[in-house]
């Protein structure tokens, strides 16, 4: 997450930003959860190894994103968006709008970042318009995971570990601030943000993208209780702490006086602990096929239906 500061006003405009997006995309994510059915992709049964190739795909991507040419980067993110979208939508919509809405989103980014950036009114505009479609994107490609079988012990382990990746990336390789100020001003920046005056405040596509992996997949495995725990998680340690920490001490301000603060750092052992210690209290975790059989009428796993029961229950007229 990176913004200039002078002041506090910047500090708390990334507080805005932050839970805001965090917020919004989380709640999206819930909604779709338990109003669309995803077509379930032909990728067998989620396990670890499918967590090792995500996982190598983020560590490879920003490698890719400073060694690229910025136009073939924006061509491969505006393919990357409108497939997730596409993905998304298309349960919703049906094909036929799915692809206008998508070409209409699509080319009003591409629009609006290349025209409207020259007073503030028109960046705040831009960054309406580009928060929609991340958003969007991680909501889809979260529910893309869940519903095709990623457990919340997938999730919790994945955010452990982003959680070292993201501290190594910030402080000791600081290629998550060089990717932040390369993408500012682009059309497909893939993170949701706002501008106030001088001062734009981002959080990161890939930190959604994990907060709403981690609510949904709580959700799915052990029902509502598990899931608000697993919100105030993702708020607190994901979008308050990180960017509240600037106000006390000064390690996160670069020499550009941006504030840049790795906040898988905060939010991984927190979600891995949490995870722990739902599935100590409940047990197993639910499949996406038991979820769908108890809907949100369970905190924790429910109990399967005895034999006898559901006999018993098919000759009462």
């Amino acid at each position: 997450m990176g913004t200039p500061t002078s002041s506090t006003l910047p500090t708390f405009l990334a507080s805005g930003v932050a839970i805001t997006g965090t917020l919004l995309t989380i709640a999206l994510s819930v909604l779709y959860l338990r109003r669309v059915r995803m077509d379930r992709p032909a990728i067998g049964t989620f396990n670890g190894v499918d967590i090792v190739v995500v996982f190598g795909f983020i560590v490879v991507l920003p490698l890719l994103y400073l060694v690229l040419p910025l136009t073939p980067l924006l061509v491969v993110l505006g393919l990357t968006f409108t497939s997730a979208l596409v993905f998304g939508l298309r349960p919703v919509l049906g094909p036929a709008r799915t692809w206008v809405v998508v070409g209409v989103v699509i080319a009003a980014n591409i629009w609006m970042g290349r025209t409207m950036l020259g007073t503030v009114v028109g960046w705040q505009l831009f960054w309406v318009e580009n928060d929609l479609l991340v958003v969007g994107a991680a909501v889809a490609t979260a529910n893309l995971y869940v519903q095709g079988g990623m457990r919340l012990r997938h999730v919790a382990w994945f955010g452990l570990v982003l959680a070292g990746y993201d501290a190594v990336f910030t402080f000791v390789w600081p290629v998550t601030n060089t990717l932040a100020q390369r993408f500012i001003g682009w059309p497909f920046d893939p993170s949701v943000g706002f501008r106030i005056g001088i001062y734009n405040a981002t959080i990161g596509l890939g930190d959604l993208l994990i907060y709403s992996l981690f609510v949904i997949a709580a959700l799915k495995a052990y029902g509502p209780r598990a899931a608000r725990g697993a919100a105030i998680i993702s708020v607190l340690c994901g979008a308050v702490v990180p960017a509240l920490l600037p106000l006390l001490t000064d390690v996160f301000i670069d020499a550009r006086t941006d504030v840049i603060v790795p906040a898988q750092a905060a939010f991984g052992p927190a979600a891995f602990l949490y995870y722990r210690w739902l599935r100590r209290t409940f047990g197993a975790e639910r499949t996406m096929a038991e979820f769908r059989r108890d809907g949100d009428l369970v905190d924790g796993p429910a109990a399967p239906v005895p034999v006898e029961a559901r006999v018993l229950a098919a000759s009462v007229p």
